[in-house]
C-alpha cells in the first residue's frame, strides 16, 4: 500500500464516522425541534446536516483526491509498501481506537463540564438520577477501552492471535 492509500482508507473512516455523528445527533435533535423554541432553528439544523453529509459523501467517494491534497509532493518516485497481516491488524486496532476515542473525549467533557456545574448549585437542589451515573460509567468505560486500543494495540493483537492461533502461534 502507498501512502496515499493508507490515507485514503483514514479519509473513508472518517467519512463513515462522520455519517454515524449526524444520524445519531439528529434523534437529539428531533427531541429539541419538537420543543415550540426549538422549531426557529430547525433550518440552520438541516443546513448542517446537508453539509455533514456532502462532506461525508466527499470523503468517501473521492478519498485518494483528499489524500493527494493532504500529502507533500515527494521527489523520488512512488513506493509501494508491502504491510504484513500483522501491521494489517495492528494499523486496524489503533484507527478503532480513535474513532473510539474522538467519541468519549467529547462524552468526557460533556460529564466533566455537568460535574462542575453540579458542583456549583446547592447539594439539595441537584441529584444525578440512576441513568446519568450508568452514563458517566460508561462513557469513563469506552475512554479507557478507547485509550487501551491505541496505546496498547500489540497486547491486543497478540490476544487474538493466541485465541485464532493457541499459544504457539502467539507473537
Amino acid at each position: 500500500m502507498s501512502r496515499e492509500d493508507f490515507v485514503a482508507v483514514g479519509c473513508r473512516l472518517f467519512a463513515v464516522y462522520l455519517v454515524f455523528l449526524t444520524v445519531r445527533s439528529a434523534f437529539a435533535a428531533l427531541n429539541l425541534l419538537s420543543q415550540p423554541s426549538g422549531a426557529a432553528w430547525g433550518g440552520a439544523y438541516a443546513a448542517v446536516v446537508v453539509v455533514l453529509l456532502a462532506v461525508s459523501a466527499f470523503l468517501w467517494f473521492f478519498p485518494l483526491t483528499v489524500a493527494r491534497k493532504l500529502l507533500p509532493v515527494m521527489r523520488e518516485p512512488r513506493s509501494d509498501t508491502a504491510i504484513g497481516s500483522s501491521t494489517a491488524l495492528s494499523i486496524g486496532i489503533t484507527l478503532i481506537g480513535l474513532w473510539f476515542l474522538a467519541d468519549a473525549i467529547s462524552g468526557a467533557a460533556f460529564w466533566l463540564s455537568l460535574l462542575v456545574a453540579s458542583r456549583q448549585v446547592d447539594a439539595n437542589i441537584f441529584e444525578w438520577s440512576i441513568e446519568q451515573k450508568a452514563k458517566m460509567a460508561s462513557t469513563g468505560v469506552e475512554l479507557s477501552l478507547s485509550l487501551f486500543l491505541v496505546l496498547g494495540s500489540n497486547g491486543v493483537k497478540r490476544l487474538i492471535y493466541r485465541f485464532r492461533y493457541g499459544a504457539e502461534g502467539a507473537l
